[in-house]
């Protein structure tokens, strides 16, 4: 195995040589069944399995319309650690895998990718970013960017409602609220206890999820005079 570089400090979780996990069947269509997300979603999304330095990981591509800004890569155990490497020198950026461009009447934003490949499997516009770090920072009350969500991403949702769907836990809720005030938007706040996540969640009960999720459209979509 070649050797791997990683952003964000995380050299030090590289898994050691020859100790790679690799996925008992090598198809979108396990890959499918374990994540509850449909095969034509992940085969849209361009995911696959890699052949290079991350051999038998995922591979998860960040389009453009022009291209891929970069590649990261889930690990097919799914206790295994690290969960995710990225492309050497690669910086964090907004995962949008649908490639929604700017007049988007609704788009929602995950933590995560499989998160947001779930909701566009609901049916709706969705965008994903890494974790719950990479929000904007606040201080003294006001919205401060960073290097890991920058200003000029913004634009893309101008006179868009943005509603953040992070992970049920106290980080995913903090880092909802800070990008939801960035971007005037909306928290999901719906949550079923028995779930951490919408992946988790759409794979479990995707017609109870979608009826929830629906439910919460019609509330703030109301609140905000939208038809």
């Amino acid at each position: 195995m070649a050797d791997m570089k990683v952003t964000h400090s995380e050299q030090e979780n590289i898994p050691p040589e020859g100790t790679e996990a690799r996925p008992d069947n090598g198809t979108l269509d396990r890959l499918g069944r374990d994540r509850g997300i449909g095969t034509h979603v992940l085969t849209a999304a361009g995911i696959g399995l890699d052949d290079s330095n991350h051999d038998g990981w995922w591979r998860i591509p960040y389009p453009h319309r022009g291209g891929t800004w970069k590649n990261r890569y889930r690990n097919p155990d799914p206790r295994g650690r690290p969960k995710y490497l990225d492309d050497p020198g690669a910086a964090p950026h907004l995962y949008n895998p649908a490639l929604i461009g700017p007049g988007e009447e609704e788009v929602w934003f995950c933590e995560g990718e499989f998160d947001t490949l779930a909701l566009l499997d609901q049916g709706l516009t969705a965008v994903g970013i890494h974790g719950a770090s990479n929000v904007p920072d606040e201080k003294d009350g006001e919205v401060e960017y960073n290097d890991r969500f920058h200003k000029s991403w913004t634009y893309l949702f101008d006179d868009t409602l943005c509603i953040t769907a992070f992970d049920n836990d106290d980080s995913g809720r903090r880092a909802g609220r800070k990008l939801a005030r960035a971007l005037e938007g909306e928290v999901f706040d719906q949550w079923h206890q028995d779930y951490t996540d919408m992946n988790e969640w759409h794979k479990a009960d995707p017609d109870g999820l979608k009826i929830t999720l629906q439910n919460f459209r019609s509330k703030v979509r109301d609140s905000r005079g939208y038809a």
